[in-house]
């Protein structure tokens, strides 16, 4: 936490005062002839020996000066540094899966902007932050840079205190950082409290490469790829999940980089510069999206080519700008508008396609370059550079998730245009698996029940107008290409209803538990002809609790009938020789206790519900899953046979109900204000809930001997129709 001291550096850029620097570095010259400082302040051992006194209270100033620099440094930027903390809303396997990451981020203005990366926000449906004081506040989501692995948050100033400034943190220039430079690296990692490590600057120009060292290699995340423009600073300041997003700072306390990736286990750290961060940050908040010129090139260096100037075409795109102008992979560039090209080194490769990026899109170019020694000229207009995966979404009742089709990969997946959609998953035994022909991922979906899918809005909007129609078609028909070839099929899309599960008819039961004996254990207990079945527990407030078994009997026959069991596999035996007895009359057991055989008369009674027949209920809203209390529950839990509630079977984590702290196992015995005794009341309070769509739910649990009150905060949307279906269907 920033110091409390009266004489703590402020909280915001501009009001900070530094040790002398000048004083500093003199010390620092005075401190070599006795060695370096570790960074924790101690002298080297044999220094500390035979160091003068003078020699001791350099060191010492030395140390203070340090640590003064640090703390300055850290306390212009640790009241900015937030926790970032999304839901996020993903489409695959024909389903909508709801799931939660975590990051950090850095406020950068007196308005509450937070720059973070882009693979923490990345499919994210809403958006809190932790302040340095500990309050979580929500946050909208500016815009995002999936290129740059960048994204912008902003905290509204309406959930602020009356006259609240918040902190804020300030960019500096990484164009300044040489290797060897002290930085810190802050976030949040393992999304715990807020942390601070140190290291140095062991490279300012980081890329990644092919085995060979003159390839390029970007990062690939979910949304794209990245690091195209970018020349990270490498370093060593400990970077864990959960620090993704959070600032790296020089010691003048300025942000100099945000921190995106550490690199297998060698503790190596890559941070975006700052001198890419600003410009990127500057764009979002002003347009909501960053414009790139682009020319449909990819570029490779010099280096194995033996070429010794100019930058290598190494692929074209198809029907881009540069092919189209007549440009060939293997061409040599050696000049842009007239200016010698030479990219000798991978490191290089980002700065020139950031000089093509960077231009006003629609510029008029021209590239010299040289094929088979002969040298040519290219005239060409560059063209906005369009993202490279589109936005996705589920026609859940279909089982069928899909993407949009971005430029991008109608080349890469060489498409004649982007109309359609792109089917990039199916529910197994889903109405799209189960057609025939089945649909597959990478089919494009043309038209469904005769209304053309031009986009992803129309393949919503038809979805929804399919299913809202009463009734729902029995049969629809599902125009779709795949690899150039041109498919009909149908898809069954009536849900199927959901049904409370049959109940067995009563049965004879005895209220105990066993477990199967078999030769070799019988023999180790000491009786080795008692085969049969040994009681683990005598359930109390049965008939059986009544009679005079115990735990240890081990019941040999019933009504005559010895028992012989050979394998494991008969351990139900036992109990489907009661379930065939009348219920009329007792049953004779015979039992082995203390080695000797024992004749027990035991009362019948009706068998108990078991798990596998409990009534189940699952609510979309909360993605929650719940069933009726058994009788068996309640002996497990040790919870009395008036113990009454529902209790939790399947949750999802990133679900309202699952924020909340709701967690398999709980016995739900409250909903706001309604108590819950059974699977009926349970699903009147939650219609109830549905109904008034409050903003915060409460929910009293049972969990084992204790209770908590968890709190939900529901974002309610508009019910559809196509909601309240789902509501009715069970998920294959």
């Amino acid at each position: 936490m920033p110091s409390t001291r009266s004489d703590a550096p402020s909280q915001h850029p501009g009001e900070h005062t530094h040790p002398d620097r000048s004083a500093l570095c003199a010390t620092l010259a005075r401190a070599a002839c006795i060695g370096l400082l570790a960074l924790a302040g101690a002298l080297p051992l044999g220094c500390q020996a035979a160091g003068t006194g003078g020699d001791q209270r350099t060191a010492e100033r030395l140390e203070r000066d340090l640590r003064a620099m640090v703390t300055t440094a850290r306390d212009r930027v640790y009241p900015a540094l937030v926790n970032v903390s999304v839901i996020t809303v993903s489409y695959y396997g024909g389903k909508e899966v709801k799931g939660g990451s975590t990051g950090s981020g850095a406020i950068v203005s007196p308005d509450g902007y937070i720059v973070t990366n882009q693979h923490v926000v990345s499919d994210g449906r809403r958006f809190r932050v932790t302040l340095a004081d500990r309050r979580e506040l929500p946050a909208t989501l500016v815009g995002e840079d999936v290129l740059t692995d960048l994204a912008v948050l902003k905290i509204d100033p309406a959930d602020l205190l009356p006259g609240e400034r918040l902190p804020f943190a300030a960019f500096g220039d990484s164009s300044r950082l040489i290797v060897g430079d002290t930085v810190m690296a802050m976030g949040s990692p393992l999304a715990l409290s807020r942390s601070v490590t140190l290291g140095i600057v062991s490279n300012t120009e980081r890329v990644l490469t092919s085995d060979t060292g003159d390839d390029v290699e970007e990062l690939s995340f979910e949304r794209g790829r990245t690091g195209i423009y970018t020349s990270w600073i490498q370093h060593d300041a400990a970077i864990n999940p959960g620090n993704s997003g959070g600032p790296l700072v020089n010691l003048r306390g300025e942000i100099v980089g945000i921190n995106t990736i550490k690199v297998g286990l060698a503790g190596i750290g890559l941070a975006i510069p700052s001198t890419l961060v600003r410009p990127v940050y500057e764009e979002l908040v002003a347009e909501g999206q960053v414009r790139r010129s682009s020319i449909g090139v990819a570029f490779k260096s010099i280096k194995r080519s033996g070429f010794a100037r100019g930058v290598m075409v190494n692929s074209v795109s198809g029907n881009s700008p540069a092919e189209r102008a007549g440009l060939r992979a293997g061409d040599l560039v050696t000049a842009l508008n007239g200016e010698p090209v030479t990219v000798r080194f991978a490191e290089e490769v980002p700065v020139f396609a950031r000089r093509i990026a960077d231009m006003p899109i629609g510029s008029d170019l021209t590239l010299t370059y040289e094929r088979a020694g002969v040298t040519h000229t290219a005239s060409i207009t560059t063209e906005q550079l369009h993202k490279e995966t589109g936005d996705a979404s589920a026609l859940r009742l279909w089982g069928i998730s899909v993407r949009e089709i971005t430029p991008q990969m109608a080349r890469d997946f060489l498409l004649d245009d982007t109309r359609g959609v792109m089917v990039t998953g199916t529910r197994p035994g889903g109405p799209a698996e189960t057609a025939e022909p089945p649909l597959f991922p990478g089919d494009i979906l043309r038209a469904a029940d005769g209304r053309t899918i031009d986009s992803l809005r129309d393949s919503v909007a038809h979805y929804r107008e399919i299913m809202d129609a009463s009734p729902v078609p029995e049969r629809i028909l599902i125009e779709f290409e795949r690899r150039g070839k041109s498919f009909v099929t149908l898809i069954r899309p009536r849900p199927d209803r959901r049904d409370d599960p049959p109940r067995e008819v009563p049965k004879a039961w005895i209220g105990v538990h066993t477990q199967v004996v078999l030769r070799d254990l019988a023999g180790q207990l000491g009786t080795p002809e008692a085969l049969g079945f040994r009681i683990t527990r005598v359930y109390p407030g049965t008939l059986a609790a009544q009679s005079d078994l115990r735990t240890g009997d081990i019941i040999t026959a019933i009504n005559g009938e010895r028992f012989a069991p050979r394998s494991a596999q008969e351990a139900g035996a036992f109990v489907r020789r009661v379930n065939s007895l009348p219920l009329t009359r007792p049953a004779a057991l015979t039992i082995v206790r203390d080695g000797k055989a024992i004749d027990v008369e035991v009362p019948l009674e009706r068998t108990r519900i078991t798990r596998e027949e409990a009534i189940k209920d699952q609510n979309r809203d909360f993605d929650l899953t719940v069933r009726e209390l058994t009788f068996f529950d309640r002996d497990d839990y040790r919870w009395s046979q008036d113990t009454q509630g529902v209790i939790v079977e399947g949750i999802e984590r990133a679900g309202w109900a699952g924020l909340a702290g709701v967690t398999d196992g709980d016995l739900i015995q409250r909903i706001g204000d309604a108590d819950i005794t059974d699977i009926a009341s349970y699903r009147a309070a939650m219609d109830a809930v549905s109904k008034a769509q409050p903003s915060r739910v409460t929910f009293l649990v049972l969990r084992g001997s204790r209770t908590f009150f968890l709190f939900a905060e529901p974002d309610w949307k508009p019910q559809t129709r196509e909601s309240a279906a789902q509501e009715e269907t069970a998920e294959p």
